[in-house]
């Protein structure tokens, strides 16, 4: 479905959720990682992006001649024993704020990456595009 948003330029980015204890990457980074011919592999291995809690990384691409933006959120280190929904909240709230300020259109998320629930305020608010 995000390779077709993202083809069809029903998107033009997304915002990703990276941790510092998940490797190899996991969830939708670790999709468009293969998809990217291992666009994000390359930068953590550069350690331009580690997935340290606070880290926000703005990585670009050009793809078929057009711009995909990315914004990769670092969460830190995934502790399975935290309630998930709480900290993915958290995290979330941060990555909003960081994505307004980038100012970019058309912006997607993963519902599974961020565990967002239908109702959720600032998703509602912003009109931003759901995946998976």
């Amino acid at each position: 479905m995000v390779d077709r948003a993202l083809s069809n330029q029903q998107i033009s980015g997304l915002l990703l959720l990276c941790f510092e204890n998940e490797r190899p990457l996991q969830g939708m980074i670790a999709h468009l990682d293969w998809r990217l011919d291992g666009h994000f592999s390359r930068l953590m291995k550069s350690q331009l992006i580690t997935g340290a809690r606070g880290e926000a990384v703005y990585a670009p691409i050009l793809w078929n001649e057009r711009t995909l933006h990315f914004l990769i959120i670092g969460g830190g280190m995934r502790n399975e024993s935290l309630p998930r929904v709480e900290a993915s909240r958290t995290l979330l709230l941060e990555a909003l704020q960081k994505w307004d300020e980038l100012k970019i259109p058309d912006m997607a998320l993963s519902r599974t990456d961020w565990e967002i629930e239908d109702e959720q305020t600032e998703v509602k608010e912003r009109k931003l595009c759901i995946v998976n």
